[in-house]
């Protein structure tokens, strides 16, 4: 991962040294290296326990998972963008069902306590407002027997 961030900010410091850079340029090539970074902070290949599928963009989608005594975190939807969205909500809907343990979704919003969206076992919808920065949803568990199915529109 570091060498990821040495490289973006590589790129983003001789991308400004070349002649006829503006300044919209260097903050467009730097919105970018932002959002690519902050797909960090979504689980990947092996490491996610069910099946994801983005819709539009990384901040929605579907996704559901069956989980066998998991303690953990998975970072399901979102990432980093320096300005608002057109659509500046999404809904955030689906089903937890709980077998064992305990299991909850929740929405990290840059420096912002995380909120929960959802725990326990049942059906859920809300809508959720995302601000300038990182906007994550997580699926954060101990010793969670269950399901999860979620969708982000």
């Amino acid at each position: 991962m570091k060498i990821t961030v040495i490289v973006c900010l590589l790129a983003l410091m001789v991308g400004c040294l070349l002649p006829g850079c503006t300044k919209d340029d260097a903050l467009a090539l730097y919105g970018q290296a932002v959002e690519v970074l902050g797909n960090v902070g979504l689980t990947a290949g092996p490491a996610l326990q069910g099946e994801r599928k983005f819709g539009e963009d990384k901040y929605t989608g579907t996704y559901t998972a069956d989980y066998v005594n998991f303690t953990g975190e998975e970072g399901l939807f979102g990432g980093t963008m320096l300005e608002k969205r057109e659509n500046e909500h999404v809904t955030v809907s689906g089903t937890i069902r709980c077998d064992e343990g305990q299991g909850k979704l929740i929405w990290s919003c840059g420096a912002s306590e995380p909120v929960e969206v959802a725990s326990g076992e049942g059906d859920f919808s809300q809508a959720v407002y995302l601000a300038p920065g990182s906007n994550y949803f997580n699926f954060r568990a101990e010793g969670f027997t269950g399901s999860l199915e979620l969708t982000i529109e």
